[in-house]
């Protein structure tokens, strides 16, 4: 790849990488607002029934059985061979298999539901007739989440992501901003089910208008049987990650529910919701990658390699000092934010998502790099190992550990999981890596070391103390040794930029 293409993918990847961010970042602030408002109004235990509601609105996603993912990675392919005039039939062959399996599986759901809400939910008897008329109102709209996958894959293979973050910000916004409008008028979790089902369908419209305005040949209604074949030979092993991946994301908050408390799920599902909204960081960057990756691995390997090693590298780099201050002083955010009694409850719970975020931010990178270059079969594998292996655990350790238990089987799978990622990456790349330490990488391991030792400090000024000066110096440390000539480059412009906007702000 000559040097000219690979600055303007760069520069193309980064601008669509913003555009991410900023679809999965700005609704967190509403989020951070909001739920304490949700909590105080709907009471814990309707909270805990919301947060299982957002649970399954998010599960209903993956009904698509890895077809959106497919069609991105073929289209992606056919935009970079020129062959476009194939996109309608695959598009549209793709939408109805994926319309059709959803809403299957939303009347097989409609005659289990009952039965399903009564024998694994503990929820007190005035709440289930509520619980119940929700998720029946929830099935609705299964076939809309699932066929919005579909075209999302349009969008993401046109690389317009301008598009797609504009309707996420909308979504993402609505998604707590909804139910605390609603709750000020009627205090029923059936009626906030009732508009974030109505907005959900607003949402997929205004995926297919987009869909339609970035290709006008989508118009043409066209489906081939021959084109079957290739979407679900792809799709296949993805579908086995699309079925095991919600399971093992949404496992905790269903054992939780099921085992403990319905009020329990509250004081575990808040700092999960808030924490893991830093996964915006490698979703907004992933999002961007696996077409990329698909399109380049192979015409450039190393190309495609080093975009991968300097993402994992980059997102790593950013995340530890993020991570690492929201770890010393999570019980003071939780106190500040929900009160002392919930931080109480919730604070250890917090420290172990925080560190199991933090390692599947980065074995997302590499999950997207295996399964863009064609390899699905390989992380679908790979889950079907781990996932009778974490049911057992999550089980036990939630039955014995309460919401605890659970936060630390949480965190050891995004363990595990990074370290078996890397090695599948190492041996599809034959990257090399060194097993020796040079002195900048000892100095910036002690220095993690140092400050994890500061959760043992008690007295708060002291610590925000030796917090200002260990973190100064692990930035400064991150920034003159770990971040590359060209990249600080870029970074200075940008701040020039964005100062010189405020400075004519002000004039």
């Amino acid at each position: 790849m000559s040097s000219e293409n690979s600055v303007i993918i760069n520069n193309s990847i980064s601008k669509n990488t913003f555009y991410n961010f900023l679809g999965f970042s700005l609704p967190l602030f509403f989020a951070i607002f909001l739920i304490p408002i949700i909590i105080n109004k709907l009471g814990t235990e309707r909270f805990g029934l919301l947060s299982l509601v957002w649970v399954l609105i998010g599960y209903f996603s993956f009904f698509d059985l890895g077809i959106g993912r497919a069609l991105t990675k073929i289209i992606s392919e056919k935009i970079g061979l020129k062959k476009t005039n194939e996109i309608p039939t695959l598009f549209w062959t793709s939408f109805i298999i994926t319309f059709l399996i959803s809403s299957l599986f939303s009347i097989i759901l409609y005659f289990f539901s009952n039965d399903l809400i009564n024998r694994f939910l503990k929820i007190s008897s005035e709440l289930k007739i509520e619980a119940i008329l929700s998720f029946y109102l929830l099935l609705l709209i299964l076939p809309f989440v699932a066929t919005t996958a579909a075209l999302r894959g349009i969008l993401e293979s046109y690389q317009r992501f301008d598009i797609i973050n504009i309707i996420r910000l909308f979504l993402g916004i609505t998604n707590f901003l909804i139910p605390a409008i609603v709750i000020q008028f009627k205090n029923d979790l059936f009626y906030v089910v009732a508009y974030l089902v109505i907005f959900r369908i607003i949402v997929w419209i205004m995926f297919f208008v987009g869909a339609l305005k970035v290709d006008k040949q989508l118009k043409n209604f066209s489906i081939k049987i021959s084109f079957i074949k290739p979407i679900f030979k792809l799709s296949s092993w993805m579908t086995i990650s699309n079925l095991t991946i919600p399971i093992m994301v949404y496992l905790d908050r269903i054992l939780i529910g099921a085992m403990i408390s319905a009020e329990a799920i509250a004081y575990y599902a808040t700092p999960y919701e808030v924490v893991t909204k830093l996964w915006i960081i490698p979703t907004a960057i992933t999002g961007v990658l696996f077409p990329n990756f698909s399109m380049n691995y192979v015409v450039d390997k190393n190309y495609t390699v080093s975009l991968l090693k300097k993402s994992t590298k980059y997102v790593t780099l950013f995340l530890l000092p993020i991570i690492l201050i929201l770890i010393l002083f999570s019980d003071y955010i939780l106190t500040v934010w929900l009160g002392k009694d919930f931080s109480e409850k919730s604070f250890v719970v917090m420290r172990f998502i925080l560190l199991g975020v933090f390692f599947n931010c980065i074995a997302q990178i590499l999950f997207s790099f295996i399964e863009g270059i064609g390899k699905p079969d390989v992380t679908a594998k790979l889950q079907l190992i781990e996932l009778p292996l974490y049911i057992v655990l999550m089980y036990y350790f939630t039955k014995n550990y309460s919401i605890v238990g659970a936060s630390l089987v949480f965190m050891l799978r995004m363990l595990i999981d990074f370290i078996l990622l890397s090695a599948i990456v190492k041996n599809i790349t034959r990257i090399k890596f060194s097993t020796r330490f040079n002195f900048k990488q000892y100095v910036l391991s002690a220095t993690i070391l140092v400050s994890f030792a500061l959760i043992l400090i008690e007295d708060f000024l002291i610590k925000i103390l030796l917090s200002l000066i260990i973190f100064t110096f692990l930035i400064f440390l991150i920034w003159y040794y770990f971040i590359e000539f060209e990249d600080k480059k870029k970074l200075w412009t940008l701040l020039k930029v964005l100062l010189l906007m405020k400075k004519e702000e002000v004039l």
